[in-house]
């Protein structure tokens, strides 16, 4: 087999309900395409039954690794580490609810090969092959903050929030060593950083589902997450992201 080239990082927090479907259509989507892979599922210190449940998952997948947080630390951490233990050419973090088909991995990839080296799924880009379900109030608050974001952190991209982000090795490595923000504001701060280092983004038009269950609270993450922003701008200027890790 040829060298590792996809590494699948999907971090989990209590998800002992939506992981295990997840996991199986996630493998079995993978073992029907051409190229080698391996699974990582990152626990960020979950007190439910998810770690035991990876584990059994392990016996009967051989691509599929664990890596845990001992504590919950947050996405944003659960997601670097699992960067940083990766060793597939190309690397992609998909979350844990499958609102992202698995089969979607196929657009980042012909984005990754056409030049980018980082291909971000994007619920804002309109495409007549895809369709994105989400609840009205849900899309207010998320088009007002991403709006935020581009003013704030991020340029001319429409989607910083959605949770399938498609990476080279070589822009990973770069960037998730500079990464300082643990919660859900990280994808900002990663964008970020690629802006900043000068990285090639696509911003890929996907299908997308609202999934039941969320562990996002709508206002109070949102008004965290524009603290992290905050501090991502407060980290540039005092030159913490000057040094290229790459």
């Amino acid at each position: 087999m040829n060298a590792l080239l996809l590494s699948v990082i999907i971090p989990a927090y209590n998800e002992e309900t939506r992981l295990p479907s997840y996991l199986d259509q996630v493998v079995e989507f993978l073992h029907r395409q051409p190229f080698s892979f391996e699974v990582i599922v990152v626990d960020d210190g979950s007190n439910d039954r998810t770690v035991a449940i990876v584990s059994e998952l392990m016996q009967h997948h051989s691509c599929l690794r664990l890596e845990a947080l001992t504590r919950n630390c947050g996405k944003g951490s659960a997601v670097k580490k699992g960067m940083a233990s990766a060793k597939g050419e190309i690397r992609l973090f998909a979350d844990a609810d499958g609102a992202t088909p698995i089969e979607e991995i196929q657009r980042l990839l012909d984005a990754v090969k056409a030049g980018a080296d980082i291909a971000i799924g994007s619920r804002a880009v309109r495409s007549d092959q895809c369709v994105v379900k989400g609840r009205l109030h849900r899309k207010i608050i998320g088009t007002v903050f991403n709006g935020l974001i581009r003013v704030l952190a991020v340029r001319g991209i429409q989607d910083t929030q959605c949770g399938f982000k498609m990476f080279t090795a070589s822009a990973a490595d770069s960037i998730f060593p500079q990464q300082r923000v643990n919660g859900f504001g990280f994808d900002v701060e990663v964008l970020f950083l690629a802006q900043h280092y000068g990285f090639k983004i696509a911003e890929v038009p996907i299908n997308w589902s609202d999934i039941k269950g969320t562990k996002v609270r709508l206002v109070q993450d949102s008004f965290r997450m524009l603290c992290d922003v905050l501090r991502v701008r407060l980290n540039n200027l005092v030159g913490i992201y000057s040094r290229h890790a790459g």
